[in-house]
Formats: C-alpha cells, sequence, structure tokens
C-alpha cells in the first residue's frame, strides 16, 4: 500500500528537519531526539462513510477539522502528495472531500476521500469552500493594485504614506452579518497590535460616506474605514467573497488572504512573532 510508504517518508523527512544537531553530544542528541521523535506524529481514527451519512455531520466535522485557509499537507485519494492548488481544485470538482488523517510536528495532513454517493448539499458545499480558498491562495504573493484612499476621518492611504508598513485590510458592506460579527474580534486584535508602528489596520467599505458613519456611530470599529470601495474590491481586487481578510508586506504583496479573522488572528500572531523587520 502508499499510504504507509508516505507516511515513512514524510515521518524522515519531517525528523530530519527538526531533530538532527550536530553540535551536541552523540548520547544528548539520541535522547533529546527519542523525545522529539514520540512528540512528531498524531494519527486521527475516522470512518468516512460514518462522516459522510448526512451533511450536519460531515460539515460539523469540516468545520472544526478541516482548515483550508492554513498550511497543511495534501494527500490525492492514492496517498500522494500534490501541491495544495492542485488538492483544491480537486475539492472544486465535488467528486471528493478531504479528512484529516494524521498531524507531523503540528502540521495537519489532509487526504482526499472520492465521494461513493451523490449527496448535493455536501457536494455544492464543498466546491464553494474550495472555489473560495483557491482564490485566497492565488492571490497570495501577488502585488497589491495601485491605491489612493481617503479614510472616514480625512486621512489619506497611498503608497507613499504607507512606505515601510504591513497592512492588515478587511474588505466588508454594512448589510453583511458576518463582516459585522467580528467586529468585537477585530477590535481586540487592533488593541493587541496597536504598539506595533509598522502595522495598519485599514478597511474597504462597500457604502457611501454618509452610511458608514451613521453605521458606526451605533457600532464600534477600530479600523480606518474607506468608503465606496465596490468598484475597487470587484473590479481591481477581484473580491468575491465577503469578509475578506488581507495582509501586505512593506514591498506591497500580498502575503496571506483569509475570510475568518480566526485564520487572520492566526497568521498575524505567527508572522509577528519574530521582530517585524525580519519579515519581507
Amino acid at each position: 500500500m502508499k499510504q504507509p510508504l508516505v507516511v515513512l517518508i514524510l515521518t524522515i523527512q519531517l525528523f530530519l528537519m527538526s531533530c538532527i544537531d550536530s553540535t551536541k553530544p552523540p548520547k544528548k542528541q539520541n535522547q533529546e531526539n527519542k523525545d522529539k521523535r514520540t512528540q512528531l506524529k498524531q494519527d486521527y481514527s475516522i470512518n468516512e462513510e460514518d462522516l459522510l451519512k448526512d451533511f450536519m455531520t460531515w460539515y460539523t466535522y469540516t468545520y472544526h477539522n478541516i482548515k483550508l485557509a492554513q498550511d497543511f499537507i495534501g494527500l490525492n485519494a492514492d496517498s500522494v502528495i500534490i501541491s495544495k492548488s492542485k488538492f483544491l481544485k480537486q475539492l472544486e470538482t465535488g467528486n471528493y472531500v478531504p479528512f484529516k488523517i494524521m498531524a507531523l510536528n503540528k502540521m495537519p495532513i489532509y487526504r482526499l476521500y472520492k465521494l461513493r454517493k451523490h449527496n448535493e448539499g455536501i457536494q455544492s458545499a464543498m466546491k464553494w469552500m474550495a472555489l473560495n480558498e483557491r482564490l485566497n491562495y492565488e492571490m497570495e504573493g501577488k502585488e497589491f493594485p495601485a491605491f489612493n484612499f481617503k479614510d472616514l476621518n480625512g486621512k489619506i492611504y497611498n503608497k507613499q504614506t504607507t512606505k515601510g508598513k504591513f497592512l492588515i485590510i478587511k474588505c466588508w458592506f454594512i448589510h453583511c452579518g458576518a463582516c459585522i460579527k467580528e467586529f468585537p474580534e477585530l477590535n481586540d486584535l487592533v488593541n493587541q497590535y496597536n504598539l506595533n508602528s509598522k502595522i495598519l489596520f485599514i478597511s474597504l467599505a462597500m457604502d457611501s460616506e454618509n452610511e458608514l458613519k451613521n453605521f458606526l456611530a451605533k457600532k464600534e470599529f477600530q479600523y480606518a474605514v474607506i468608503p465606496d470601495q465596490k468598484s475597487f474590491m470587484s473590479k481591481q481586487m477581484d473580491i468575491r467573497f465577503y469578509p475578506t481578510h488581507l495582509v501586505i508586506n512593506t514591498n506591497g504583496k500580498i502575503l496571506k488572504a483569509v475570510n475568518s479573522v480566526n485564520d487572520l488572528t492566526l497568521y498575524l500572531n505567527q508572522v509577528f512573532s519574530p521582530p517585524v523587520l525580519s519579515i519581507q
């Protein structure tokens, strides 16, 4: 079978990457390697068909276990490693769903499982989720479009005024319930990084200046708010799902695109844990 071979190769590769340290005495090194090896691998026992018995069972499992916006190792249905892009494109066909089979050094490993029965709910939801994540993934590494924003307080944001800054951008509109629900968590995020002068939190909204001022008089939101950005978001950024969060580096490139405040928070905590000046 291919699965044990793939797992063995992955385990050896990660073991070598994480455990070899030629500067330490052999005995001590061997003991540390043994300790690390015991922490390296975590298996997940699942019954795929049980999890596919109805939509809510599958959705609940997927919501809690499958994080396509985050880093993972993807395997096809034959347990062969494939790229994230190919993995998501396979999911877009509606013929497969992912299951979490293992974690190595906390990195999840997802394997594609070919559906045996037609289930319109599961297949439609999976297609939508995969399309969304693929579009986000394909944005990463691209240049953020040229911009010249003016927020509700009259402050100007462009390439010159944001030079040397990381931009955390939220795309939203007033009548997007999910966009509004995450305001408290995003405010907490702003407060968490408010001493970091290298980071700017900016939101692009579809709505007009008057609509936003009236709305935000009742809803606290600590991001800078740019009105009338529907055309910029849809035409220049090709945003299709809301909310969308982007992380832009100091060179104007998109580092990450996600739709969940949880994924955004996790990514920011990972990226900005080292000194911010070392991140490009």
